[in-house]
């Protein structure tokens, strides 16, 4: 069997794999900060009176038991997310598909660059982007990429809504209340910032891998943190490694996924 580094520490990188880290994380950041600010412009003054109405009606005056209370909160979800679908009618909406898009290319083209990095073990080119690649992806397969960022974000959004509504009535919290908390949730854009950071990272391993390949890499090692909080998926994908390079998982494997591809490295 081939002798593998099995995990990257990831409070202790050195060399290439600091600078390929560092480049990913600033990144994803960015990519947050992008797609948050899209998501809060074309959100603005959402008004859900009409879903806290229904609420309130499908309530009554008694707290539900249990199984109640969770069909209440998927029908109010369903309300909300019907709401939120209303919003790709706003022009903000191209903004935040553009902003999706544009974040997949650059994530691309990013990994593509840390690729050839790691290939020439030298930090050094990491130091500043100037060494990209330009992307030279399918823009109408990045826009339904996008598009599916979006629907699961939606879901999110919408289950999070629902869940502090249904609270907020279950308080005795009145419409304007209960609307500020959910202007609250729709502001601090919690599935979209996720969203945005897991497209990012499914980029930049996309162009990681693309580099490798381009350098004639035949195996890929799955590589996690190795620490308590791998999970047993990624675990698993790492134990299974050296993997063919044209076939390995490609991290992220769930939102906030750590994990990354490195060559097989025979001793």
């Amino acid at each position: 069997m081939t002798d593998r580094l099995p995990t990257l520490p990831l409070a202790a990188l050195e060399g290439v794999w600091a600078a390929v880290y560092r480049h990913r994380d600033r990144l994803e950041a960015a990519a947050a900060e992008q797609v948050l600010a899209a998501w809060r412009l074309l959100a603005a003054d959402l008004d859900l009176t009409a879903v806290m109405t229904a609420l309130r009606q499908q309530l009554g005056e008694a707290s539900p038991a249990a199984e109640r209370r969770r069909h209440v909160q998927q029908v109010t979800a369903a309300a909300v997310l019907a709401q939120l679908a209303a919003l790709t009618r706003r022009p903000a909406w191209a903004a935040l598909i553009a902003a999706l898009t544009a974040i997949l290319r650059q994530g691309r083209a990013a990994g593509r660059h840390a690729g050839h990095a790691v290939m020439d073990d030298d930090p050094d080119q990491l130091a500043d982007d100037d060494g990209e690649v330009p992307d030279d992806g399918d823009p109408a397969e990045d826009t339904a990429a996008a598009y599916t960022v979006t629907a699961a974000a939606l879901r999110g959004t919408a289950q999070t809504i629902a869940g502090t509504l249904l609270s907020g009535v279950e308080q005795g919290d009145d419409e304007r209340a209960m609307q500020g908390q959910a202007d609250a949730s729709l502001t601090a854009g919690t599935a979209w910032s996720l969203a945005a950071v897991t497209a990012s990272a499914a980029a930049f391993t996309t162009g990681l891998v693309d580099a490798y390949l381009r350098r004639g890499v035949q195996q890929l090692d799955y590589v996690t943190a190795g620490d308590g909080r791998v999970c047993p998926t990624c675990s698993n994908a790492e134990d299974r490694s050296p993997w063919p390079a044209n076939s390995a998982p490609l991290p992220p494997l769930h939102p906030r996924c750590r994990c990354t591809l490195q060559p097989t490295r025979a001793t």
